[in-house]
């Protein structure tokens, strides 16, 4: 008896698949039928759900899927010979904030300023990671992630040092003491106060 089941399910099957590959053959040869008649109209484009070739935006008529054609852009222009004569030179930019070349302006601490700035930070030394300090020099320049700790000196210790020269401010930082230019930030004078 179960070979008889089995035996009338693959009938059944067989029959099935020819009936879908006859329909598959018939809409083919409809469809090339109709690509191939004389000045048919065009059919409305399909609006598939999500997914679907019909559904895409941006996608021109045509063969849903298959790849377009981009523009190539043409040739970009080339620039003028520069000034310089050889080809890739470019002059300088001068930085921002003073003109290159100028010598920096004097500043000098008199003998006791170390002390008393020095007296007067003391109860921030204890919060200094003493590993991570930078390393600033007279005329070199304050590291990018560095500038947005410095901190104006407070009135008390500004109306006892010496005034900076115009253009320039002071700022503390991590146990030092620094006179700087706030444009192009360049070091005029520093006091270390951990030494």
């Amino acid at each position: 008896m179960g070979s008889k089941l089995r035996l009338g399910f693959l009938r059944f099957a067989i029959s099935v698949a020819c009936f879908a590959a006859g329909a598959t053959f018939n809409s083919a040869t409809a469809v090339t039928a109709q690509a191939t008649g004389a000045q048919a109209a065009p059919p409305a484009q399909a609006q598939g759900g999500p997914g679907q070739p019909g559904n895409r935006p941006g996608r021109p008529p045509g063969k849903p899927g298959g790849p377009t054609i981009q523009p190539v852009p043409g040739p970009k222009p080339n620039p003028g010979r520069p000034v310089g004569g050889r080809p890739g030179y470019r002059p300088p930019r001068p930085g921002p904030g003073r003109p290159p070349g100028r010598p920096l302006p004097p500043y000098t601490w008199r003998p006791n300023d170390r002390d008393y700035m020095r007296r007067y930070y003391r109860r921030n030394f204890g919060y200094i990671n003493r590993g991570r300090r930078p390393g600033f020099i007279v005329g070199g320049f304050i590291p990018f992630g560095d500038r947005g700790y410095f901190r104006p000196l407070p009135p008390p210790l500004l109306g006892y040092l010496p005034a900076p020269p115009p253009g320039y401010v002071m700022g503390y930082f991590d146990g030092y003491v620094v006179v700087y230019d706030p444009i192009s930030f360049t070091i005029l004078s520093v006091v270390d106060l951990l030494d």
